[in-house]
């Protein structure tokens, strides 16, 4: 039989749930708009230049790659090993937060889109993940809060795409690239490259809901 989810109201004014806040808000909007919205609104009835400067506060975009302070050289560790990475020695488990990188920002009330994607590998025989295999996982966090999670990747390498959007006050803000890994492979050593990312691109847009 279908599940059907609970319904609930914001009474403290404390956004819960994405549902109920779009609820009480659209029902406002709609009062303020007066019944008019995108599907009902003549063609070419809002100029781009009135859209440009009054959809979009600002957008802020930077590069991501693995802290160079996280990184040992393969020529430090090992000599059979030609890779370089974050060893086990430099990581005490859960999600590490990428500091350098991060991106500190100025928002306005309103929505933040943000977008993460990156290339990274790990190497299999350095950790040890569960039943299903060796993964790593990535995270999004604003303030400090979760925005957009993957579940377990598998696959030895690849690239990531993580996409959130959340409703924003208007104040400062810290975005962050969060990488987490399972436990060491009991036969691999403290200092073998485990896993490394590059290439990533971080882009938040911060615009009027």
């Amino acid at each position: 039989m279908p599940i059907l989810s609970k319904q609930g109201e914001v009474r403290p004014l404390n956004i819960v749930d994405g549902q109920e806040f779009d609820a009480i808000y659209n029902g406002s909007t709609s009062i303020l708009n007066n019944g008019m919205d995108r599907e009902n609104l003549p063609d070419k009835s809002i100029p781009f230049d009135k859209f440009e400067d009054y959809a979009f506060h600002q957008y802020y975009q930077s590069y991501v790659k693995m802290e160079e302070s996280r990184i040992t050289e393969y020529d430090e560790t090992i000599p059979t090993t030609t890779v370089d990475g974050l060893i086990y020695d430099n990581y005490v488990g859960g999600f590490e937060y990428n500091e350098f990188y991060g991106k500190s920002v100025q928002l306005v009330e309103g929505m933040l889109h943000i977008e993460f994607n990156c290339w990274y590998w790990f190497d299999p025989t350095a950790i040890t993940g569960n039943a299903s295999g060796d993964w790593v996982q990535w995270q999004i966090i604003l303030n400090n809060n979760v925005v957009s999670e993957t579940h377990f990747l598998y696959q030895r390498w690849g690239t990531i795409h993580l996409v959130g959007a959340v409703p924003v006050a208007t104040g400062p803000a810290e975005i962050k690239i969060g990488l987490k890994l399972p436990s060491r492979n009991s036969g691999s050593t403290l200092q073998r490259p485990m896993a490394y990312y590059s290439g990533g691109n971080l882009l938040a847009i911060n615009r009027y809901r």
